[in-house]
């Protein structure tokens, strides 16, 4: 997490969860806030360019197998959000696969976001993020949005402002 997050809210997130999805290069690549709040924090994050994890051995498809470690490890954007109510702070955490280093940033620092408001993009190719949410907050992934098959072979795609996750019960409503 310290990596994932840059060292920062790290004690935020302790024992919480990180939902990660990939994105092929055909996928649609703007990102959306999940929930009403306000932006918090926003950082840019350097890193590498085709980077794998040797305990993942050859990947012909390049980092794909690799998205675990690349999330710690590529260039990314931190995008803290502190949604109204109390889901409380959480992040999206844009990550550039291969050769995808473009996470443009959309809003600002204190700008206030619907959910569903784009709040930046990818400019090019097949790329990975991670949402970041505290512990107690999700209670279960839906179905659609966990992987199936031996690296998400056989996983369906997510459309853009579907269900990812159901909120714990004291929280009410989905994420």
């Amino acid at each position: 997490m310290k990596h994932l997050l840059d060292g920062l809210f790290v004690e935020e997130f302790v024992d919480g969860n990180v939902y990660q999805a990939f994105l092929s290069p055909e996928n649609y690549h703007r990102w959306h806030s999940l929930v009403s709040g306000t932006i918090k924090k926003i950082h840019k994050v350097e890193g590498t360019y085709y980077a794998e994890a040797p305990s993942e051995g050859f990947d012909p498809a390049g980092p794909n197998n690799s998205q675990g470690y690349i999330a710690h490890t590529a260039t990314r954007a931190l995008i803290f959000i502190e949604a109204d109510g109390p889901i409380g702070l959480m992040c999206l955490v844009p990550v550039g696969m291969a050769e995808v280093s473009s996470c443009l940033v959309t809003v600002e620092e204190g700008s206030k976001v619907k959910k569903g408001d784009q709040v930046g993009y990818f400019q090019f190719g097949g790329s990975t993020h991670c949402l970041v949410f505290r512990k107690g907050v999700v209670c279960q992934f839906a179905a659609q949005a966990i992987p199936q098959g031996p690296n998400g072979a056989n996983s369906t795609v997510v459309k853009v402002n579907s269900l990812l996750a159901i909120a714990n019960r004291q929280l009410r409503g989905g994420v």
